[in-house]
């Protein structure tokens, strides 16, 4: 072989070898892309601890009690700053991680980290064990990263075995409408099923898809076997849920979602499959275009059929596919009449009975602008709603004019205002008057005495009806007492069997209820200018009740006693009649609307503001506390050298020095309720405490607090509210906070057993109530038997013996919560000659008379 040829195939070789290299680099450069693609794919399939500690925290908490819980958990940093932070939280409120803690947003959760939690909520909830059954993968304490397919397999167990009716979360369906933002700035959507948040919340569609999948696969697979773990599927993955995303994706579209009450936790599924909406106002349908108006929102549909006739503003169920109007039933019948009591589930019209509610029932406010009504509850005694029935049941509600606010309707209490159930009613009317029933009515003389038993055959159909023959007619009630007698009523009566007994509801016209109220409410010797200013006042009082319709469970708007205005315990009379006559229709707005006009009997020398009385107040301008000096102005430095310091009487130094000054000239100082003390022994108030202290916790937990950690000398205490029905034997008694006019809003009980917290004035009230010992008033009589503190505006001296608190002295002044009016001081007002509309504004600081009647 020559030469030439011997370099030809060396050349050959070469070539084939660097080929063979290169090809072999490139395999393995490939291989590596590929490595580092599923490495990348596994990453980002792991779940965070942040997500983790997410979903957990729903099994106990929804959004409202998350974010209201006090901040417990400490990080290594000191500082919350991350989204995860409020979740974070309350999983160790839930006792599944340890105080200490520091976590970032992408740091992962392994599977040893997932079983600790998963074990501690088995622990809590023994009923959860059977969560690691049947699972897809094997659940070993290992330090692999977990994938959040398999916490959501988990997650998923956990959420089978807690009962529907304990579980905050469940599945749902929401056809969504459109996203909006809220005044606050936060992201929502509106759905066929109202509003919902979603921040922070994922798409897990492909992950539960899949899931699903794995699921039924490894059901048909031979016991022993597992599926193999899928973490390199770059599609698995989940990603945050965006105002984009609602925009682009779902609006008009059906969504599967994992929600915890408003929130929505996941999104598992898009669906194209027919959805039903029910209820909906249809404004008009014709040809292919359907419009609506669903939950405050005005949506425009096409029909993938032409309508075979035209719609306008009707009720019915439309059915939608695809984006697409398939369906409509519309719900034509109609019934009107009085409404009597609006119950959870039930309607009570005038000649219809009660009516039951569809579980999708709507209500539709269709005078002025086109809206929807939140509440379910339908304002009794009167007929300005139709509603629409479909199969027997209520299917919406049609409002179709405003309230005239001319009729209210009064719950009764039995004697002494010790229940609204009656065992029974006997009664006879100063006129001739019927007894309607059913559709029965019977005629009676004049004088005529009936009684009433539960289980009468006249409630075999419904109520019975009490109606004078004439408007001077008065119903009076044989079987009730009041401090006058027997109290007689105007207007009419009706009688219907409750639960525990009768029920007794009085409805007449707002005016006339006035008159009753008046006398009840303020001495009529205050002078007519006085009444006038408690007739507004409870003409107020009385249209915000009756618009909120609060008794509407019980067919009434307020009933007859101190929880909302005390009603013919005195009967009327000529200056009460004149008082209301003279200010006939006329009430306290402020900004447009009618105000909610608290009053009270007595002040200190100053009224408190709104939310430092009820847990739920809203801080209002014109139910702003304010000093009552008698020449009130800017400088009221010329009554007292010390006076200065009365503007701010939150201070405890300030306040013990006010509540202490005989000379200091405020509107109430002249009457007896305006100073008093008390001495009550500490056995007796340990003795209250254990008698009451419960039933403050049940009525509302989160103003009864128990020192769980810590103390307040190191000023480390921490708070919580647990059941609790003792503190023990009474150690120390002091107040933790002052408000406005030196109200205390936050009581402090040492006991050897629990240290609590009380919150509100009315709990204070009631703990440390005299009812053993005397409450001596600014003349030094004395008054026995209150079964409330007078007032929450007082001082504490405490009186140690060798065992400990003997007893305490407390200081106060003032008769009642301390809110808006003091009726007292209405009347020094209206003693230096100031008119009754100045009076209002007084108090009231900011508003003006208005009219309720057209």
């Amino acid at each position: 072989m020559n030469i030439k040829k011997k370099l030809i195939l060396m050349g050959i070789c070469v070539g084939i070898i660097l080929v063979i290299f290169t090809v072999n680099v490139i395999r393995r450069l490939n291989m590596g892309d590929k490595k580092d693609i599923e490495e990348k794919a596994v990453k980002e399939n792991v779940i965070t601890k942040a997500e983790a500690y997410r979903l957990l925290s729903f099994l106990e908490y929804d959004k409202a009690a998350r974010e209201a819980l006090p901040i417990g958990i400490k990080y290594s940093e000191a500082t919350m700053s991350g989204w995860y932070d409020s979740y974070v939280n309350a999983v160790w409120k839930m006792g599944l991680i340890e105080v200490d803690i520091e976590i970032t947003p992408k740091e992962t959760l392994t599977y040893g980290e997932c079983k600790g939690l998963i074990d501690k909520l088995i622990i809590k909830n023994p009923d959860l064990q059977a969560a690691y059954a049947d699972l897809s993968f094997d659940f070993v304490n290992s330090e692999e990263e977990m994938l959040i397919q398999e916490f959501l397999e988990v997650y998923e167990a956990i959420l089978s075995l807690i009962p529907e009716e304990k579980s905050l979360l469940k599945e749902e369906t929401l056809f969504v409408l459109q996203r909006e933002l809220t005044e606050e700035g936060k992201d929502r959507i509106v759905t066929d099923l109202g509003r919902y948040y979603y921040e922070n919340a994922k798409n897990y569609e492909t992950l539960i898809e899949n899931l699903r999948q794995q699921t039924a696969e490894s059901n048909s697979l031979v016991q022993g076997e597992t599926v193999p773990r899928n973490d390199s599927t770059d599609r698995l993955r989940s990603t945050s849920l965006t105002g984009e995303d609602f925009n682009e994706k779902y609006i008009n579209h059906a969504i599967k979602v994992l929600v915890c009450d408003k929130e929505i936790v996941y999104l598992s599924r898009v669906t194209t499959e027919k959805i039903t909406i029910h209820n909906v106002w249809i404004k008009q349908g014709e040809d292919l275009l359907v419009e609506t108006y669903i939950n405050g929102v005005d949506k425009a549909f096409n029909a993938q059929n032409r309508l075979s006739t035209n719609i306008e503003k009707v009720v019915g169920d439309i059915s939608i596919e695809d984006g697409r109007v398939v369906g409509i039933s519309v719900k034509p019948d109609l019934i009107h009449g009085k409404v009597l009591l609006s119950g959870e589930d039930y309607i009570e019209v005038e000649g219809y009975g009660k009516v039951f509610l569809e579980e999708d029932y709507k209500i539709y406010k269709l005078y002025d602008e086109l809206s929807m009504e939140e509440t379910n509850s339908i304002l009794v005694g009167y007929e300005t709603t139709d509603f629409v029935v479909s199969a027997g049941k209520i299917s919406a509600a049609l409002i179709r004019e405003s309230i005239k606010a001319e009729n209210i309707r009064v719950l009764l209490h039995t004697s002494n205002y010790k229940d609204i159930y009656h065992d029974n009613l006997k009664f006879t009317v100063n006129t001739d008057f019927t007894v309607t029933y059913a559709d029965k009515e019977d005629s009676y003389k004049k004088g005529d005495t009936i009684t009433v038993k539960p289980g009468d055959e006249l409630f075999m159909e419904g109520r019975i009806k009490i109606t004078p023959s004439t408007e001077k007619g008065r119903i009076e009630l044989l079987s009730v007492e009041r401090s006058t007698g027997n109290p007689k009523y105007r207007g009419s009566i009706e009688i219907s069997e409750g639960e525990q007994g009768l029920l007794v509801v009085n409805e007449l016209s707002l005016e006339e209820y006035l008159y009753a109220v008046i006398p009840s409410e303020m001495p009529t010797y205050y002078g007519l200018e006085a009444l006038k200013v408690q007739a507004v006042c409870a003409r107020s009082y009385a249209y915000r009740h009756l618009l909120a319709n609060s008794l509407s469970s019980f067919g009434a708007h307020v009933d007859d006693s101190v929880s909302y205005q005390v009603y013919n315990n005195i009967e009327e009379n000529e200056d009460s009649i004149l008082a209301v006559k003279d200010t006939y229709g006329k009430v306290a707005e402020y900004a447009g609307e009618v105000i909610t006009a608290y009053y009270f009997s007595t002040s200190c020398g100053h009224t408190t503001d709104v939310e430092s009385v009820w847990a739920n107040g809203v801080a209002t301008p014109y139910l702003s506390g304010r000093l009552m000096a008698v020449e009130d102005s800017e400088d009221v430095a010329t009554q007292s050298l010390s006076n200065s310091i009365y503007k701010n009487l939150s201070k405890e130094e300030n306040f013990r020095s006010f509540i202490m000054d005989r000379e200091f000239a405020t509107y109430d100082s002249g009457f007896n309720w305006y100073r008093w003390n008390v001495k009550i022994a500490a056995k007796d108030i340990k003795k209250n405490i254990d008698k009451k202290l419960a039933g403050r916790y049940n009525a509302n937990p989160e103003l009864i607090k128990t020192l769980t950690s810590g103390s307040e000398k190191d000023g480390d205490a921490t708070y919580e509210s647990i059941p609790v029905d003792t503190v023990g034997n009474i150690v120390d008694i002091s107040a933790s906070k002052r408000d406005t006019g030196g109200i205390i809003s936050e009581l402090l009980i040492v006991g050897t057993k629990n240290t609590i917290k009380v919150q509100t004035e009315y709990n204070i009230r009631v703990l440390l109530s005299p009812i053993s010992t005397t409450v001596y008033r600014l003349d030094e009589s004395g008054v026995d038997d209150l079964s409330l503190l007078p007032s929450a505006f007082f001082v504490i001296d405490t009186n140690k013996g060798e065992d400990g608190l003997d007893n305490i002295v407390l200081y106060g002044g003032g008769y009642g919560h301390g809110v808006g009016m003091s009726q007292n001081g209405v009347k020094s007002l209206a003693d230096e000659g100031k008119k009754y509309d100045e009076i209002v504004n007084y108090f009231y600081k900011g508003t003006k008379l208005g009219f309720i009647y057209e």
